[in-house]
Protein backbone atom coordinates (compact mmCIF):
# COMPACT_ATOMS: atom_id res chain seq x y z
CA UNK A 1 0.00 0.00 0.00
CA UNK A 2 1.19 3.49 -0.90
CA UNK A 3 0.83 6.15 1.78
CA UNK A 4 0.01 9.65 0.55
CA UNK A 5 -0.19 12.70 2.80
CA UNK A 6 -2.33 15.52 1.48
CA UNK A 7 -1.44 18.87 3.04
CA UNK A 8 -4.26 21.27 2.16
CA UNK A 9 -5.13 24.91 2.49
CA UNK A 10 -8.81 24.15 3.21
CA UNK A 11 -11.57 21.54 3.11
CA UNK A 12 -12.49 22.30 -0.52
CA UNK A 13 -8.99 21.17 -1.51
CA UNK A 14 -9.31 18.09 0.68
CA UNK A 15 -12.47 16.95 -1.06
CA UNK A 16 -11.49 17.68 -4.65
CA UNK A 17 -7.85 16.58 -4.65
CA UNK A 18 -8.44 13.75 -2.17
CA UNK A 19 -11.07 12.18 -4.42
CA UNK A 20 -8.91 12.76 -7.51
CA UNK A 21 -6.09 10.78 -5.90
CA UNK A 22 -8.48 7.99 -4.91
CA UNK A 23 -9.88 7.86 -8.45
CA UNK A 24 -6.43 7.54 -10.02
CA UNK A 25 -5.45 4.93 -7.45
CA UNK A 26 -8.42 2.83 -8.54
CA UNK A 27 -7.72 3.40 -12.25
CA UNK A 28 -4.07 2.40 -11.85
CA UNK A 29 -5.05 -0.49 -9.54
CA UNK A 30 -2.70 0.72 -6.82
CA UNK A 31 -3.82 0.40 -3.22
CA UNK A 32 -3.40 3.73 -1.50
CA UNK A 33 -4.05 5.27 1.89
CA UNK A 34 -4.61 9.04 1.97
CA UNK A 35 -3.91 10.98 5.15
CA UNK A 36 -5.30 14.51 5.06
CA UNK A 37 -3.81 17.43 6.96
CA UNK A 38 -5.47 20.83 6.67
CA UNK A 39 -4.02 24.18 7.68
CA UNK A 40 -7.04 26.47 7.71
CA UNK A 41 -6.35 30.08 8.53
CA UNK A 42 -4.59 31.55 5.53
CA UNK A 43 -1.28 31.17 3.75
CA UNK A 44 1.05 32.29 6.59
CA UNK A 45 -0.42 29.64 8.88
CA UNK A 46 -0.25 27.02 6.15
CA UNK A 47 3.43 27.74 5.50
CA UNK A 48 4.18 27.61 9.22
CA UNK A 49 2.34 24.30 9.70
CA UNK A 50 3.93 22.81 6.57
CA UNK A 51 7.36 23.78 7.91
CA UNK A 52 6.57 22.11 11.23
CA UNK A 53 5.28 18.97 9.53
CA UNK A 54 8.35 18.68 7.30
CA UNK A 55 10.63 19.31 10.28
CA UNK A 56 8.96 16.48 12.22
CA UNK A 57 9.37 14.14 9.24
CA UNK A 58 13.03 15.10 8.80
CA UNK A 59 13.65 14.34 12.49
CA UNK A 60 11.78 11.04 12.18
CA UNK A 61 9.10 12.13 14.64
CA UNK A 62 6.45 10.95 12.18
CA UNK A 63 6.29 8.09 9.70
CA UNK A 64 7.54 9.02 6.24
CA UNK A 65 4.82 8.64 3.57
CA UNK A 66 5.48 7.57 -0.01
CA UNK A 67 4.31 10.97 -1.27
CA UNK A 68 3.32 14.36 0.08
CA UNK A 69 1.05 16.58 -1.99
CA UNK A 70 0.75 20.23 -0.97
CA UNK A 71 -2.47 21.87 -2.17
CA UNK A 72 -2.75 25.66 -2.20
CA UNK A 73 -4.52 28.17 -4.44
CA UNK A 74 -2.37 30.38 -6.65
CA UNK A 75 -4.71 33.33 -6.01
CA UNK A 76 -3.48 36.14 -8.24
CA UNK A 77 0.21 35.23 -8.14
CA UNK A 78 0.06 32.54 -10.79
CA UNK A 79 1.10 28.90 -10.52
CA UNK A 80 4.87 29.35 -10.77
CA UNK A 81 5.12 32.16 -8.22
CA UNK A 82 2.99 30.31 -5.68
CA UNK A 83 5.01 27.14 -6.20
CA UNK A 84 8.24 29.08 -5.66
CA UNK A 85 6.85 30.46 -2.39
CA UNK A 86 6.00 27.00 -1.12
CA UNK A 87 9.32 25.54 -2.29
CA UNK A 88 11.12 27.99 0.01
CA UNK A 89 9.77 25.92 2.91
CA UNK A 90 10.61 22.63 1.21
CA UNK A 91 14.22 23.59 0.44
CA UNK A 92 14.92 23.70 4.18
CA UNK A 93 14.45 19.92 4.17
CA UNK A 94 16.33 18.65 1.07
CA UNK A 95 15.97 15.00 2.08
CA UNK A 96 12.20 15.30 1.55
CA UNK A 97 12.19 17.10 -1.82
CA UNK A 98 11.91 13.87 -3.81
CA UNK A 99 8.55 12.93 -2.26
CA UNK A 100 6.84 16.36 -2.28
CA UNK A 101 4.73 17.67 -5.15
CA UNK A 102 2.23 20.49 -5.52
CA UNK A 103 -1.37 20.93 -6.63
CA UNK A 104 -1.89 24.64 -7.28
CA UNK A 105 -5.30 25.61 -8.67
CA UNK A 106 -4.83 28.83 -10.63
CA UNK A 107 -6.27 31.07 -9.46
CA UNK A 108 -8.68 29.10 -7.21
CA UNK A 109 -10.03 25.55 -6.68
CA UNK A 110 -13.51 26.71 -7.73
CA UNK A 111 -12.22 27.08 -11.29
CA UNK A 112 -11.36 23.37 -11.35
CA UNK A 113 -15.01 22.67 -10.53
CA UNK A 114 -16.07 24.44 -13.74
CA UNK A 115 -13.51 22.92 -16.11
CA UNK A 116 -15.73 20.07 -17.41
CA UNK A 117 -19.27 21.17 -18.38
CA UNK A 118 -20.31 17.57 -19.06
CA UNK A 119 -19.29 16.52 -15.54
CA UNK A 120 -21.06 19.59 -14.16
CA UNK A 121 -24.22 18.61 -16.04
CA UNK A 122 -24.02 15.03 -14.77
CA UNK A 123 -23.99 16.34 -11.19
CA UNK A 124 -26.23 19.40 -11.44
CA UNK A 125 -28.48 18.69 -14.42
CA UNK A 126 -27.12 21.49 -16.62
CA UNK A 127 -23.75 22.47 -18.02
CA UNK A 128 -21.60 25.43 -17.00
CA UNK A 129 -19.29 27.96 -18.56
CA UNK A 130 -15.56 28.10 -17.87
CA UNK A 131 -14.76 31.82 -17.99
CA UNK A 132 -11.48 33.34 -19.03
CA UNK A 133 -9.03 33.51 -16.15
CA UNK A 134 -9.95 36.28 -13.74
CA UNK A 135 -8.17 37.38 -10.63
CA UNK A 136 -10.54 39.41 -8.47
CA UNK A 137 -10.88 38.24 -4.86
CA UNK A 138 -13.68 35.65 -4.50
CA UNK A 139 -14.43 35.87 -8.24
CA UNK A 140 -14.58 32.11 -8.72
CA UNK A 141 -16.48 31.50 -5.50
CA UNK A 142 -19.13 33.87 -6.85
CA UNK A 143 -19.08 32.30 -10.32
CA UNK A 144 -19.43 28.76 -8.96
CA UNK A 145 -22.28 29.74 -6.66
CA UNK A 146 -24.01 31.48 -9.55
CA UNK A 147 -23.70 28.43 -11.80
CA UNK A 148 -25.05 26.14 -9.06
CA UNK A 149 -27.90 28.53 -8.19
CA UNK A 150 -29.08 28.34 -11.79
CA UNK A 151 -29.55 24.58 -11.34
CA UNK A 152 -31.87 25.19 -8.37
CA UNK A 153 -29.78 22.81 -6.26
CA UNK A 154 -28.98 23.92 -2.73
CA UNK A 155 -25.25 24.26 -1.99
CA UNK A 156 -24.82 25.96 1.38
CA UNK A 157 -21.07 25.20 1.38
CA UNK A 158 -20.53 26.99 -1.91
CA UNK A 159 -20.18 23.86 -4.01
CA UNK A 160 -17.50 21.99 -2.09
CA UNK A 161 -20.09 19.46 -0.99
CA UNK A 162 -20.25 18.36 -4.67
CA UNK A 163 -16.49 18.36 -5.35
CA UNK A 164 -16.12 14.59 -5.03
CA UNK A 165 -19.07 14.00 -7.37
CA UNK A 166 -17.60 16.35 -9.99
CA UNK A 167 -14.21 14.59 -9.83
CA UNK A 168 -15.80 11.19 -10.42
CA UNK A 169 -17.64 12.47 -13.52
CA UNK A 170 -14.74 14.39 -15.06
CA UNK A 171 -13.11 13.48 -18.34
CA UNK A 172 -9.59 13.83 -17.01
CA UNK A 173 -7.88 13.91 -20.41
CA UNK A 174 -10.04 16.82 -21.53
CA UNK A 175 -9.70 18.58 -18.17
CA UNK A 176 -5.92 18.23 -18.35
CA UNK A 177 -5.89 19.86 -21.78
CA UNK A 178 -8.41 22.55 -20.93
CA UNK A 179 -7.07 23.85 -17.62
CA UNK A 180 -3.27 24.33 -17.41
CA UNK A 181 -2.90 24.28 -13.62
CA UNK A 182 -4.99 21.11 -13.35
CA UNK A 183 -3.05 19.65 -16.26
CA UNK A 184 0.27 20.21 -14.49
CA UNK A 185 -0.97 18.43 -11.40
CA UNK A 186 -2.55 15.52 -13.29
CA UNK A 187 0.63 14.92 -15.30
CA UNK A 188 2.70 14.85 -12.12
CA UNK A 189 0.23 12.59 -10.33
CA UNK A 190 -0.05 10.17 -13.24
CA UNK A 191 3.73 10.07 -13.46
CA UNK A 192 3.86 9.09 -9.79
CA UNK A 193 1.28 6.34 -10.25
CA UNK A 194 3.10 5.05 -13.34
CA UNK A 195 6.35 4.89 -11.37
CA UNK A 196 4.63 2.95 -8.60
CA UNK A 197 2.99 0.66 -11.12
CA UNK A 198 6.32 -0.19 -12.73
CA UNK A 199 7.81 -1.21 -9.38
Amino acid sequence: MREITLFCEDTFHEKFVGRLIERLGAEYEIEISVRILSAQGGLPRMKSELRGFLRDLSRQRAALPDAIIVVVDANCLGHNERKSQMEVELKKFPSLERIVSFAIPDPHIERWMLVDPVAFKAVFGRGCTLPTVKCAKDEYKTLLRKEIRQTEIDAPLGGQEFAEDIVMEMNLAQAEAREPSLGLFLKRLKGQFNAWKST
